[in-house]
């Protein structure tokens, strides 16, 4: 067996299911206060320097993980290993599980409009901009879960943000119900569920992490209650009311629903 592999099956992992711009930096901060657990957010060998490749050709995901990420990973010496990426859910947790490992896998959610506006105030736009195509799915990607029927192509930059939303949904659901019953644990948590110590002490007693360390203790008075990596300053500001992103919503919505349909008539 590859020694990085048999030093990880030795440890817990715990990796994150999510859009991204929910509160992954946060939650990697509040995972690092217990005494127990090494957490990182988005650490070199990054998923993100690997995605792309992953997506044209996923049984490269193994060696990713068996020459990049897990040598990494087995230079931790604590016993729980965490990491807030929202790129491993892109395609890297289902290799893992296939090489042997049982992942916990915080499902963590954020409300989409939140989501979908901070992408698209950031000018991160799915199929459209650097970051949205090197980052985030579209539907233009293959094996995407939510097909538009091509209705896409004439959306608003804000709908591919919401669409992105509701696909990550969409595949957290399908891993569930793939791999819970191998013995995959997977935890939904919202983010705003971590607003203090008390919040992150049930999610630490959920998971069983243990206690929090004296440094963890005085880092989470700095923490609690604060939001982290909010990028304002590339902001830009949003022009669009709640009735219209509403609308918006709804177009994606009906889009999907109607290419689901046509899929299932056929």
């Amino acid at each position: 067996m590859n020694e990085a592999l048999e030093r990880a099956l030795h440890r817990r992992l715990l990796f994150t299911f999510t859009t991204g711009r929910s509160g992954t930096d946060y939650l990697a901060r509040a995972l690092g206060s217990f005494a127990r657990v090494h957490a990182e957010h988005e650490p070199k060998p990054t998923f993100a320097s690997a995605w792309r490749t992953v997506l044209a050709h996923p049984e490269t995901a193994r060696e990713f993980w068996l020459e990049h990420k897990l040598p990494r990973i087995a230079r931790s010496h604590a016993p729980i290993y965490a990491e807030t990426s929202h790129l491993a859910c892109k395609g890297f947790l289902e290799s893992l599980i296939e090489l042997g490992a049982l992942p916990t896998v915080l499902h963590l959610v954020r409300p989409s409009r939140d989501v979908a506006r901070s992408l698209w105030t950031l000018g991160t736009v799915p199929g459209r901009t650097f970051k949205g195509v090197k980052y985030y799915h579209s539907p233009d990607d293959p094996r995407v879960l939510l097909a538009t029927g091509g209705a896409h192509r004439t959306w608003h930059d804000y709908q591919l943000c919401y669409w992105y939303c509701l696909e990550t949904e969409a595949r957290a659901q399908r891993f569930r119900a793939r791999f819970e019953p191998l013995g995959v644990r997977v935890e939904r948590v919202a983010i705003a569920q971590l607003t203090d110590a008390a919040g992150i002490r049930r999610l630490g007693d959920a998971l069983d992490l243990g206690s929090f360390s004296t440094r963890g203790r005085i880092k989470l008075l700095g923490l609690t209650g604060r939001a982290t990596n909010r990028k304002l300053a590339a902001k830009r500001p949003v022009a669009l009311p709640d009735d219209e992103l509403a609308r918006l919503e709804g177009e994606v919505e009906r889009a999907v629903a109607s290419a689901a349909g046509q899929s299932t008539s056929k």
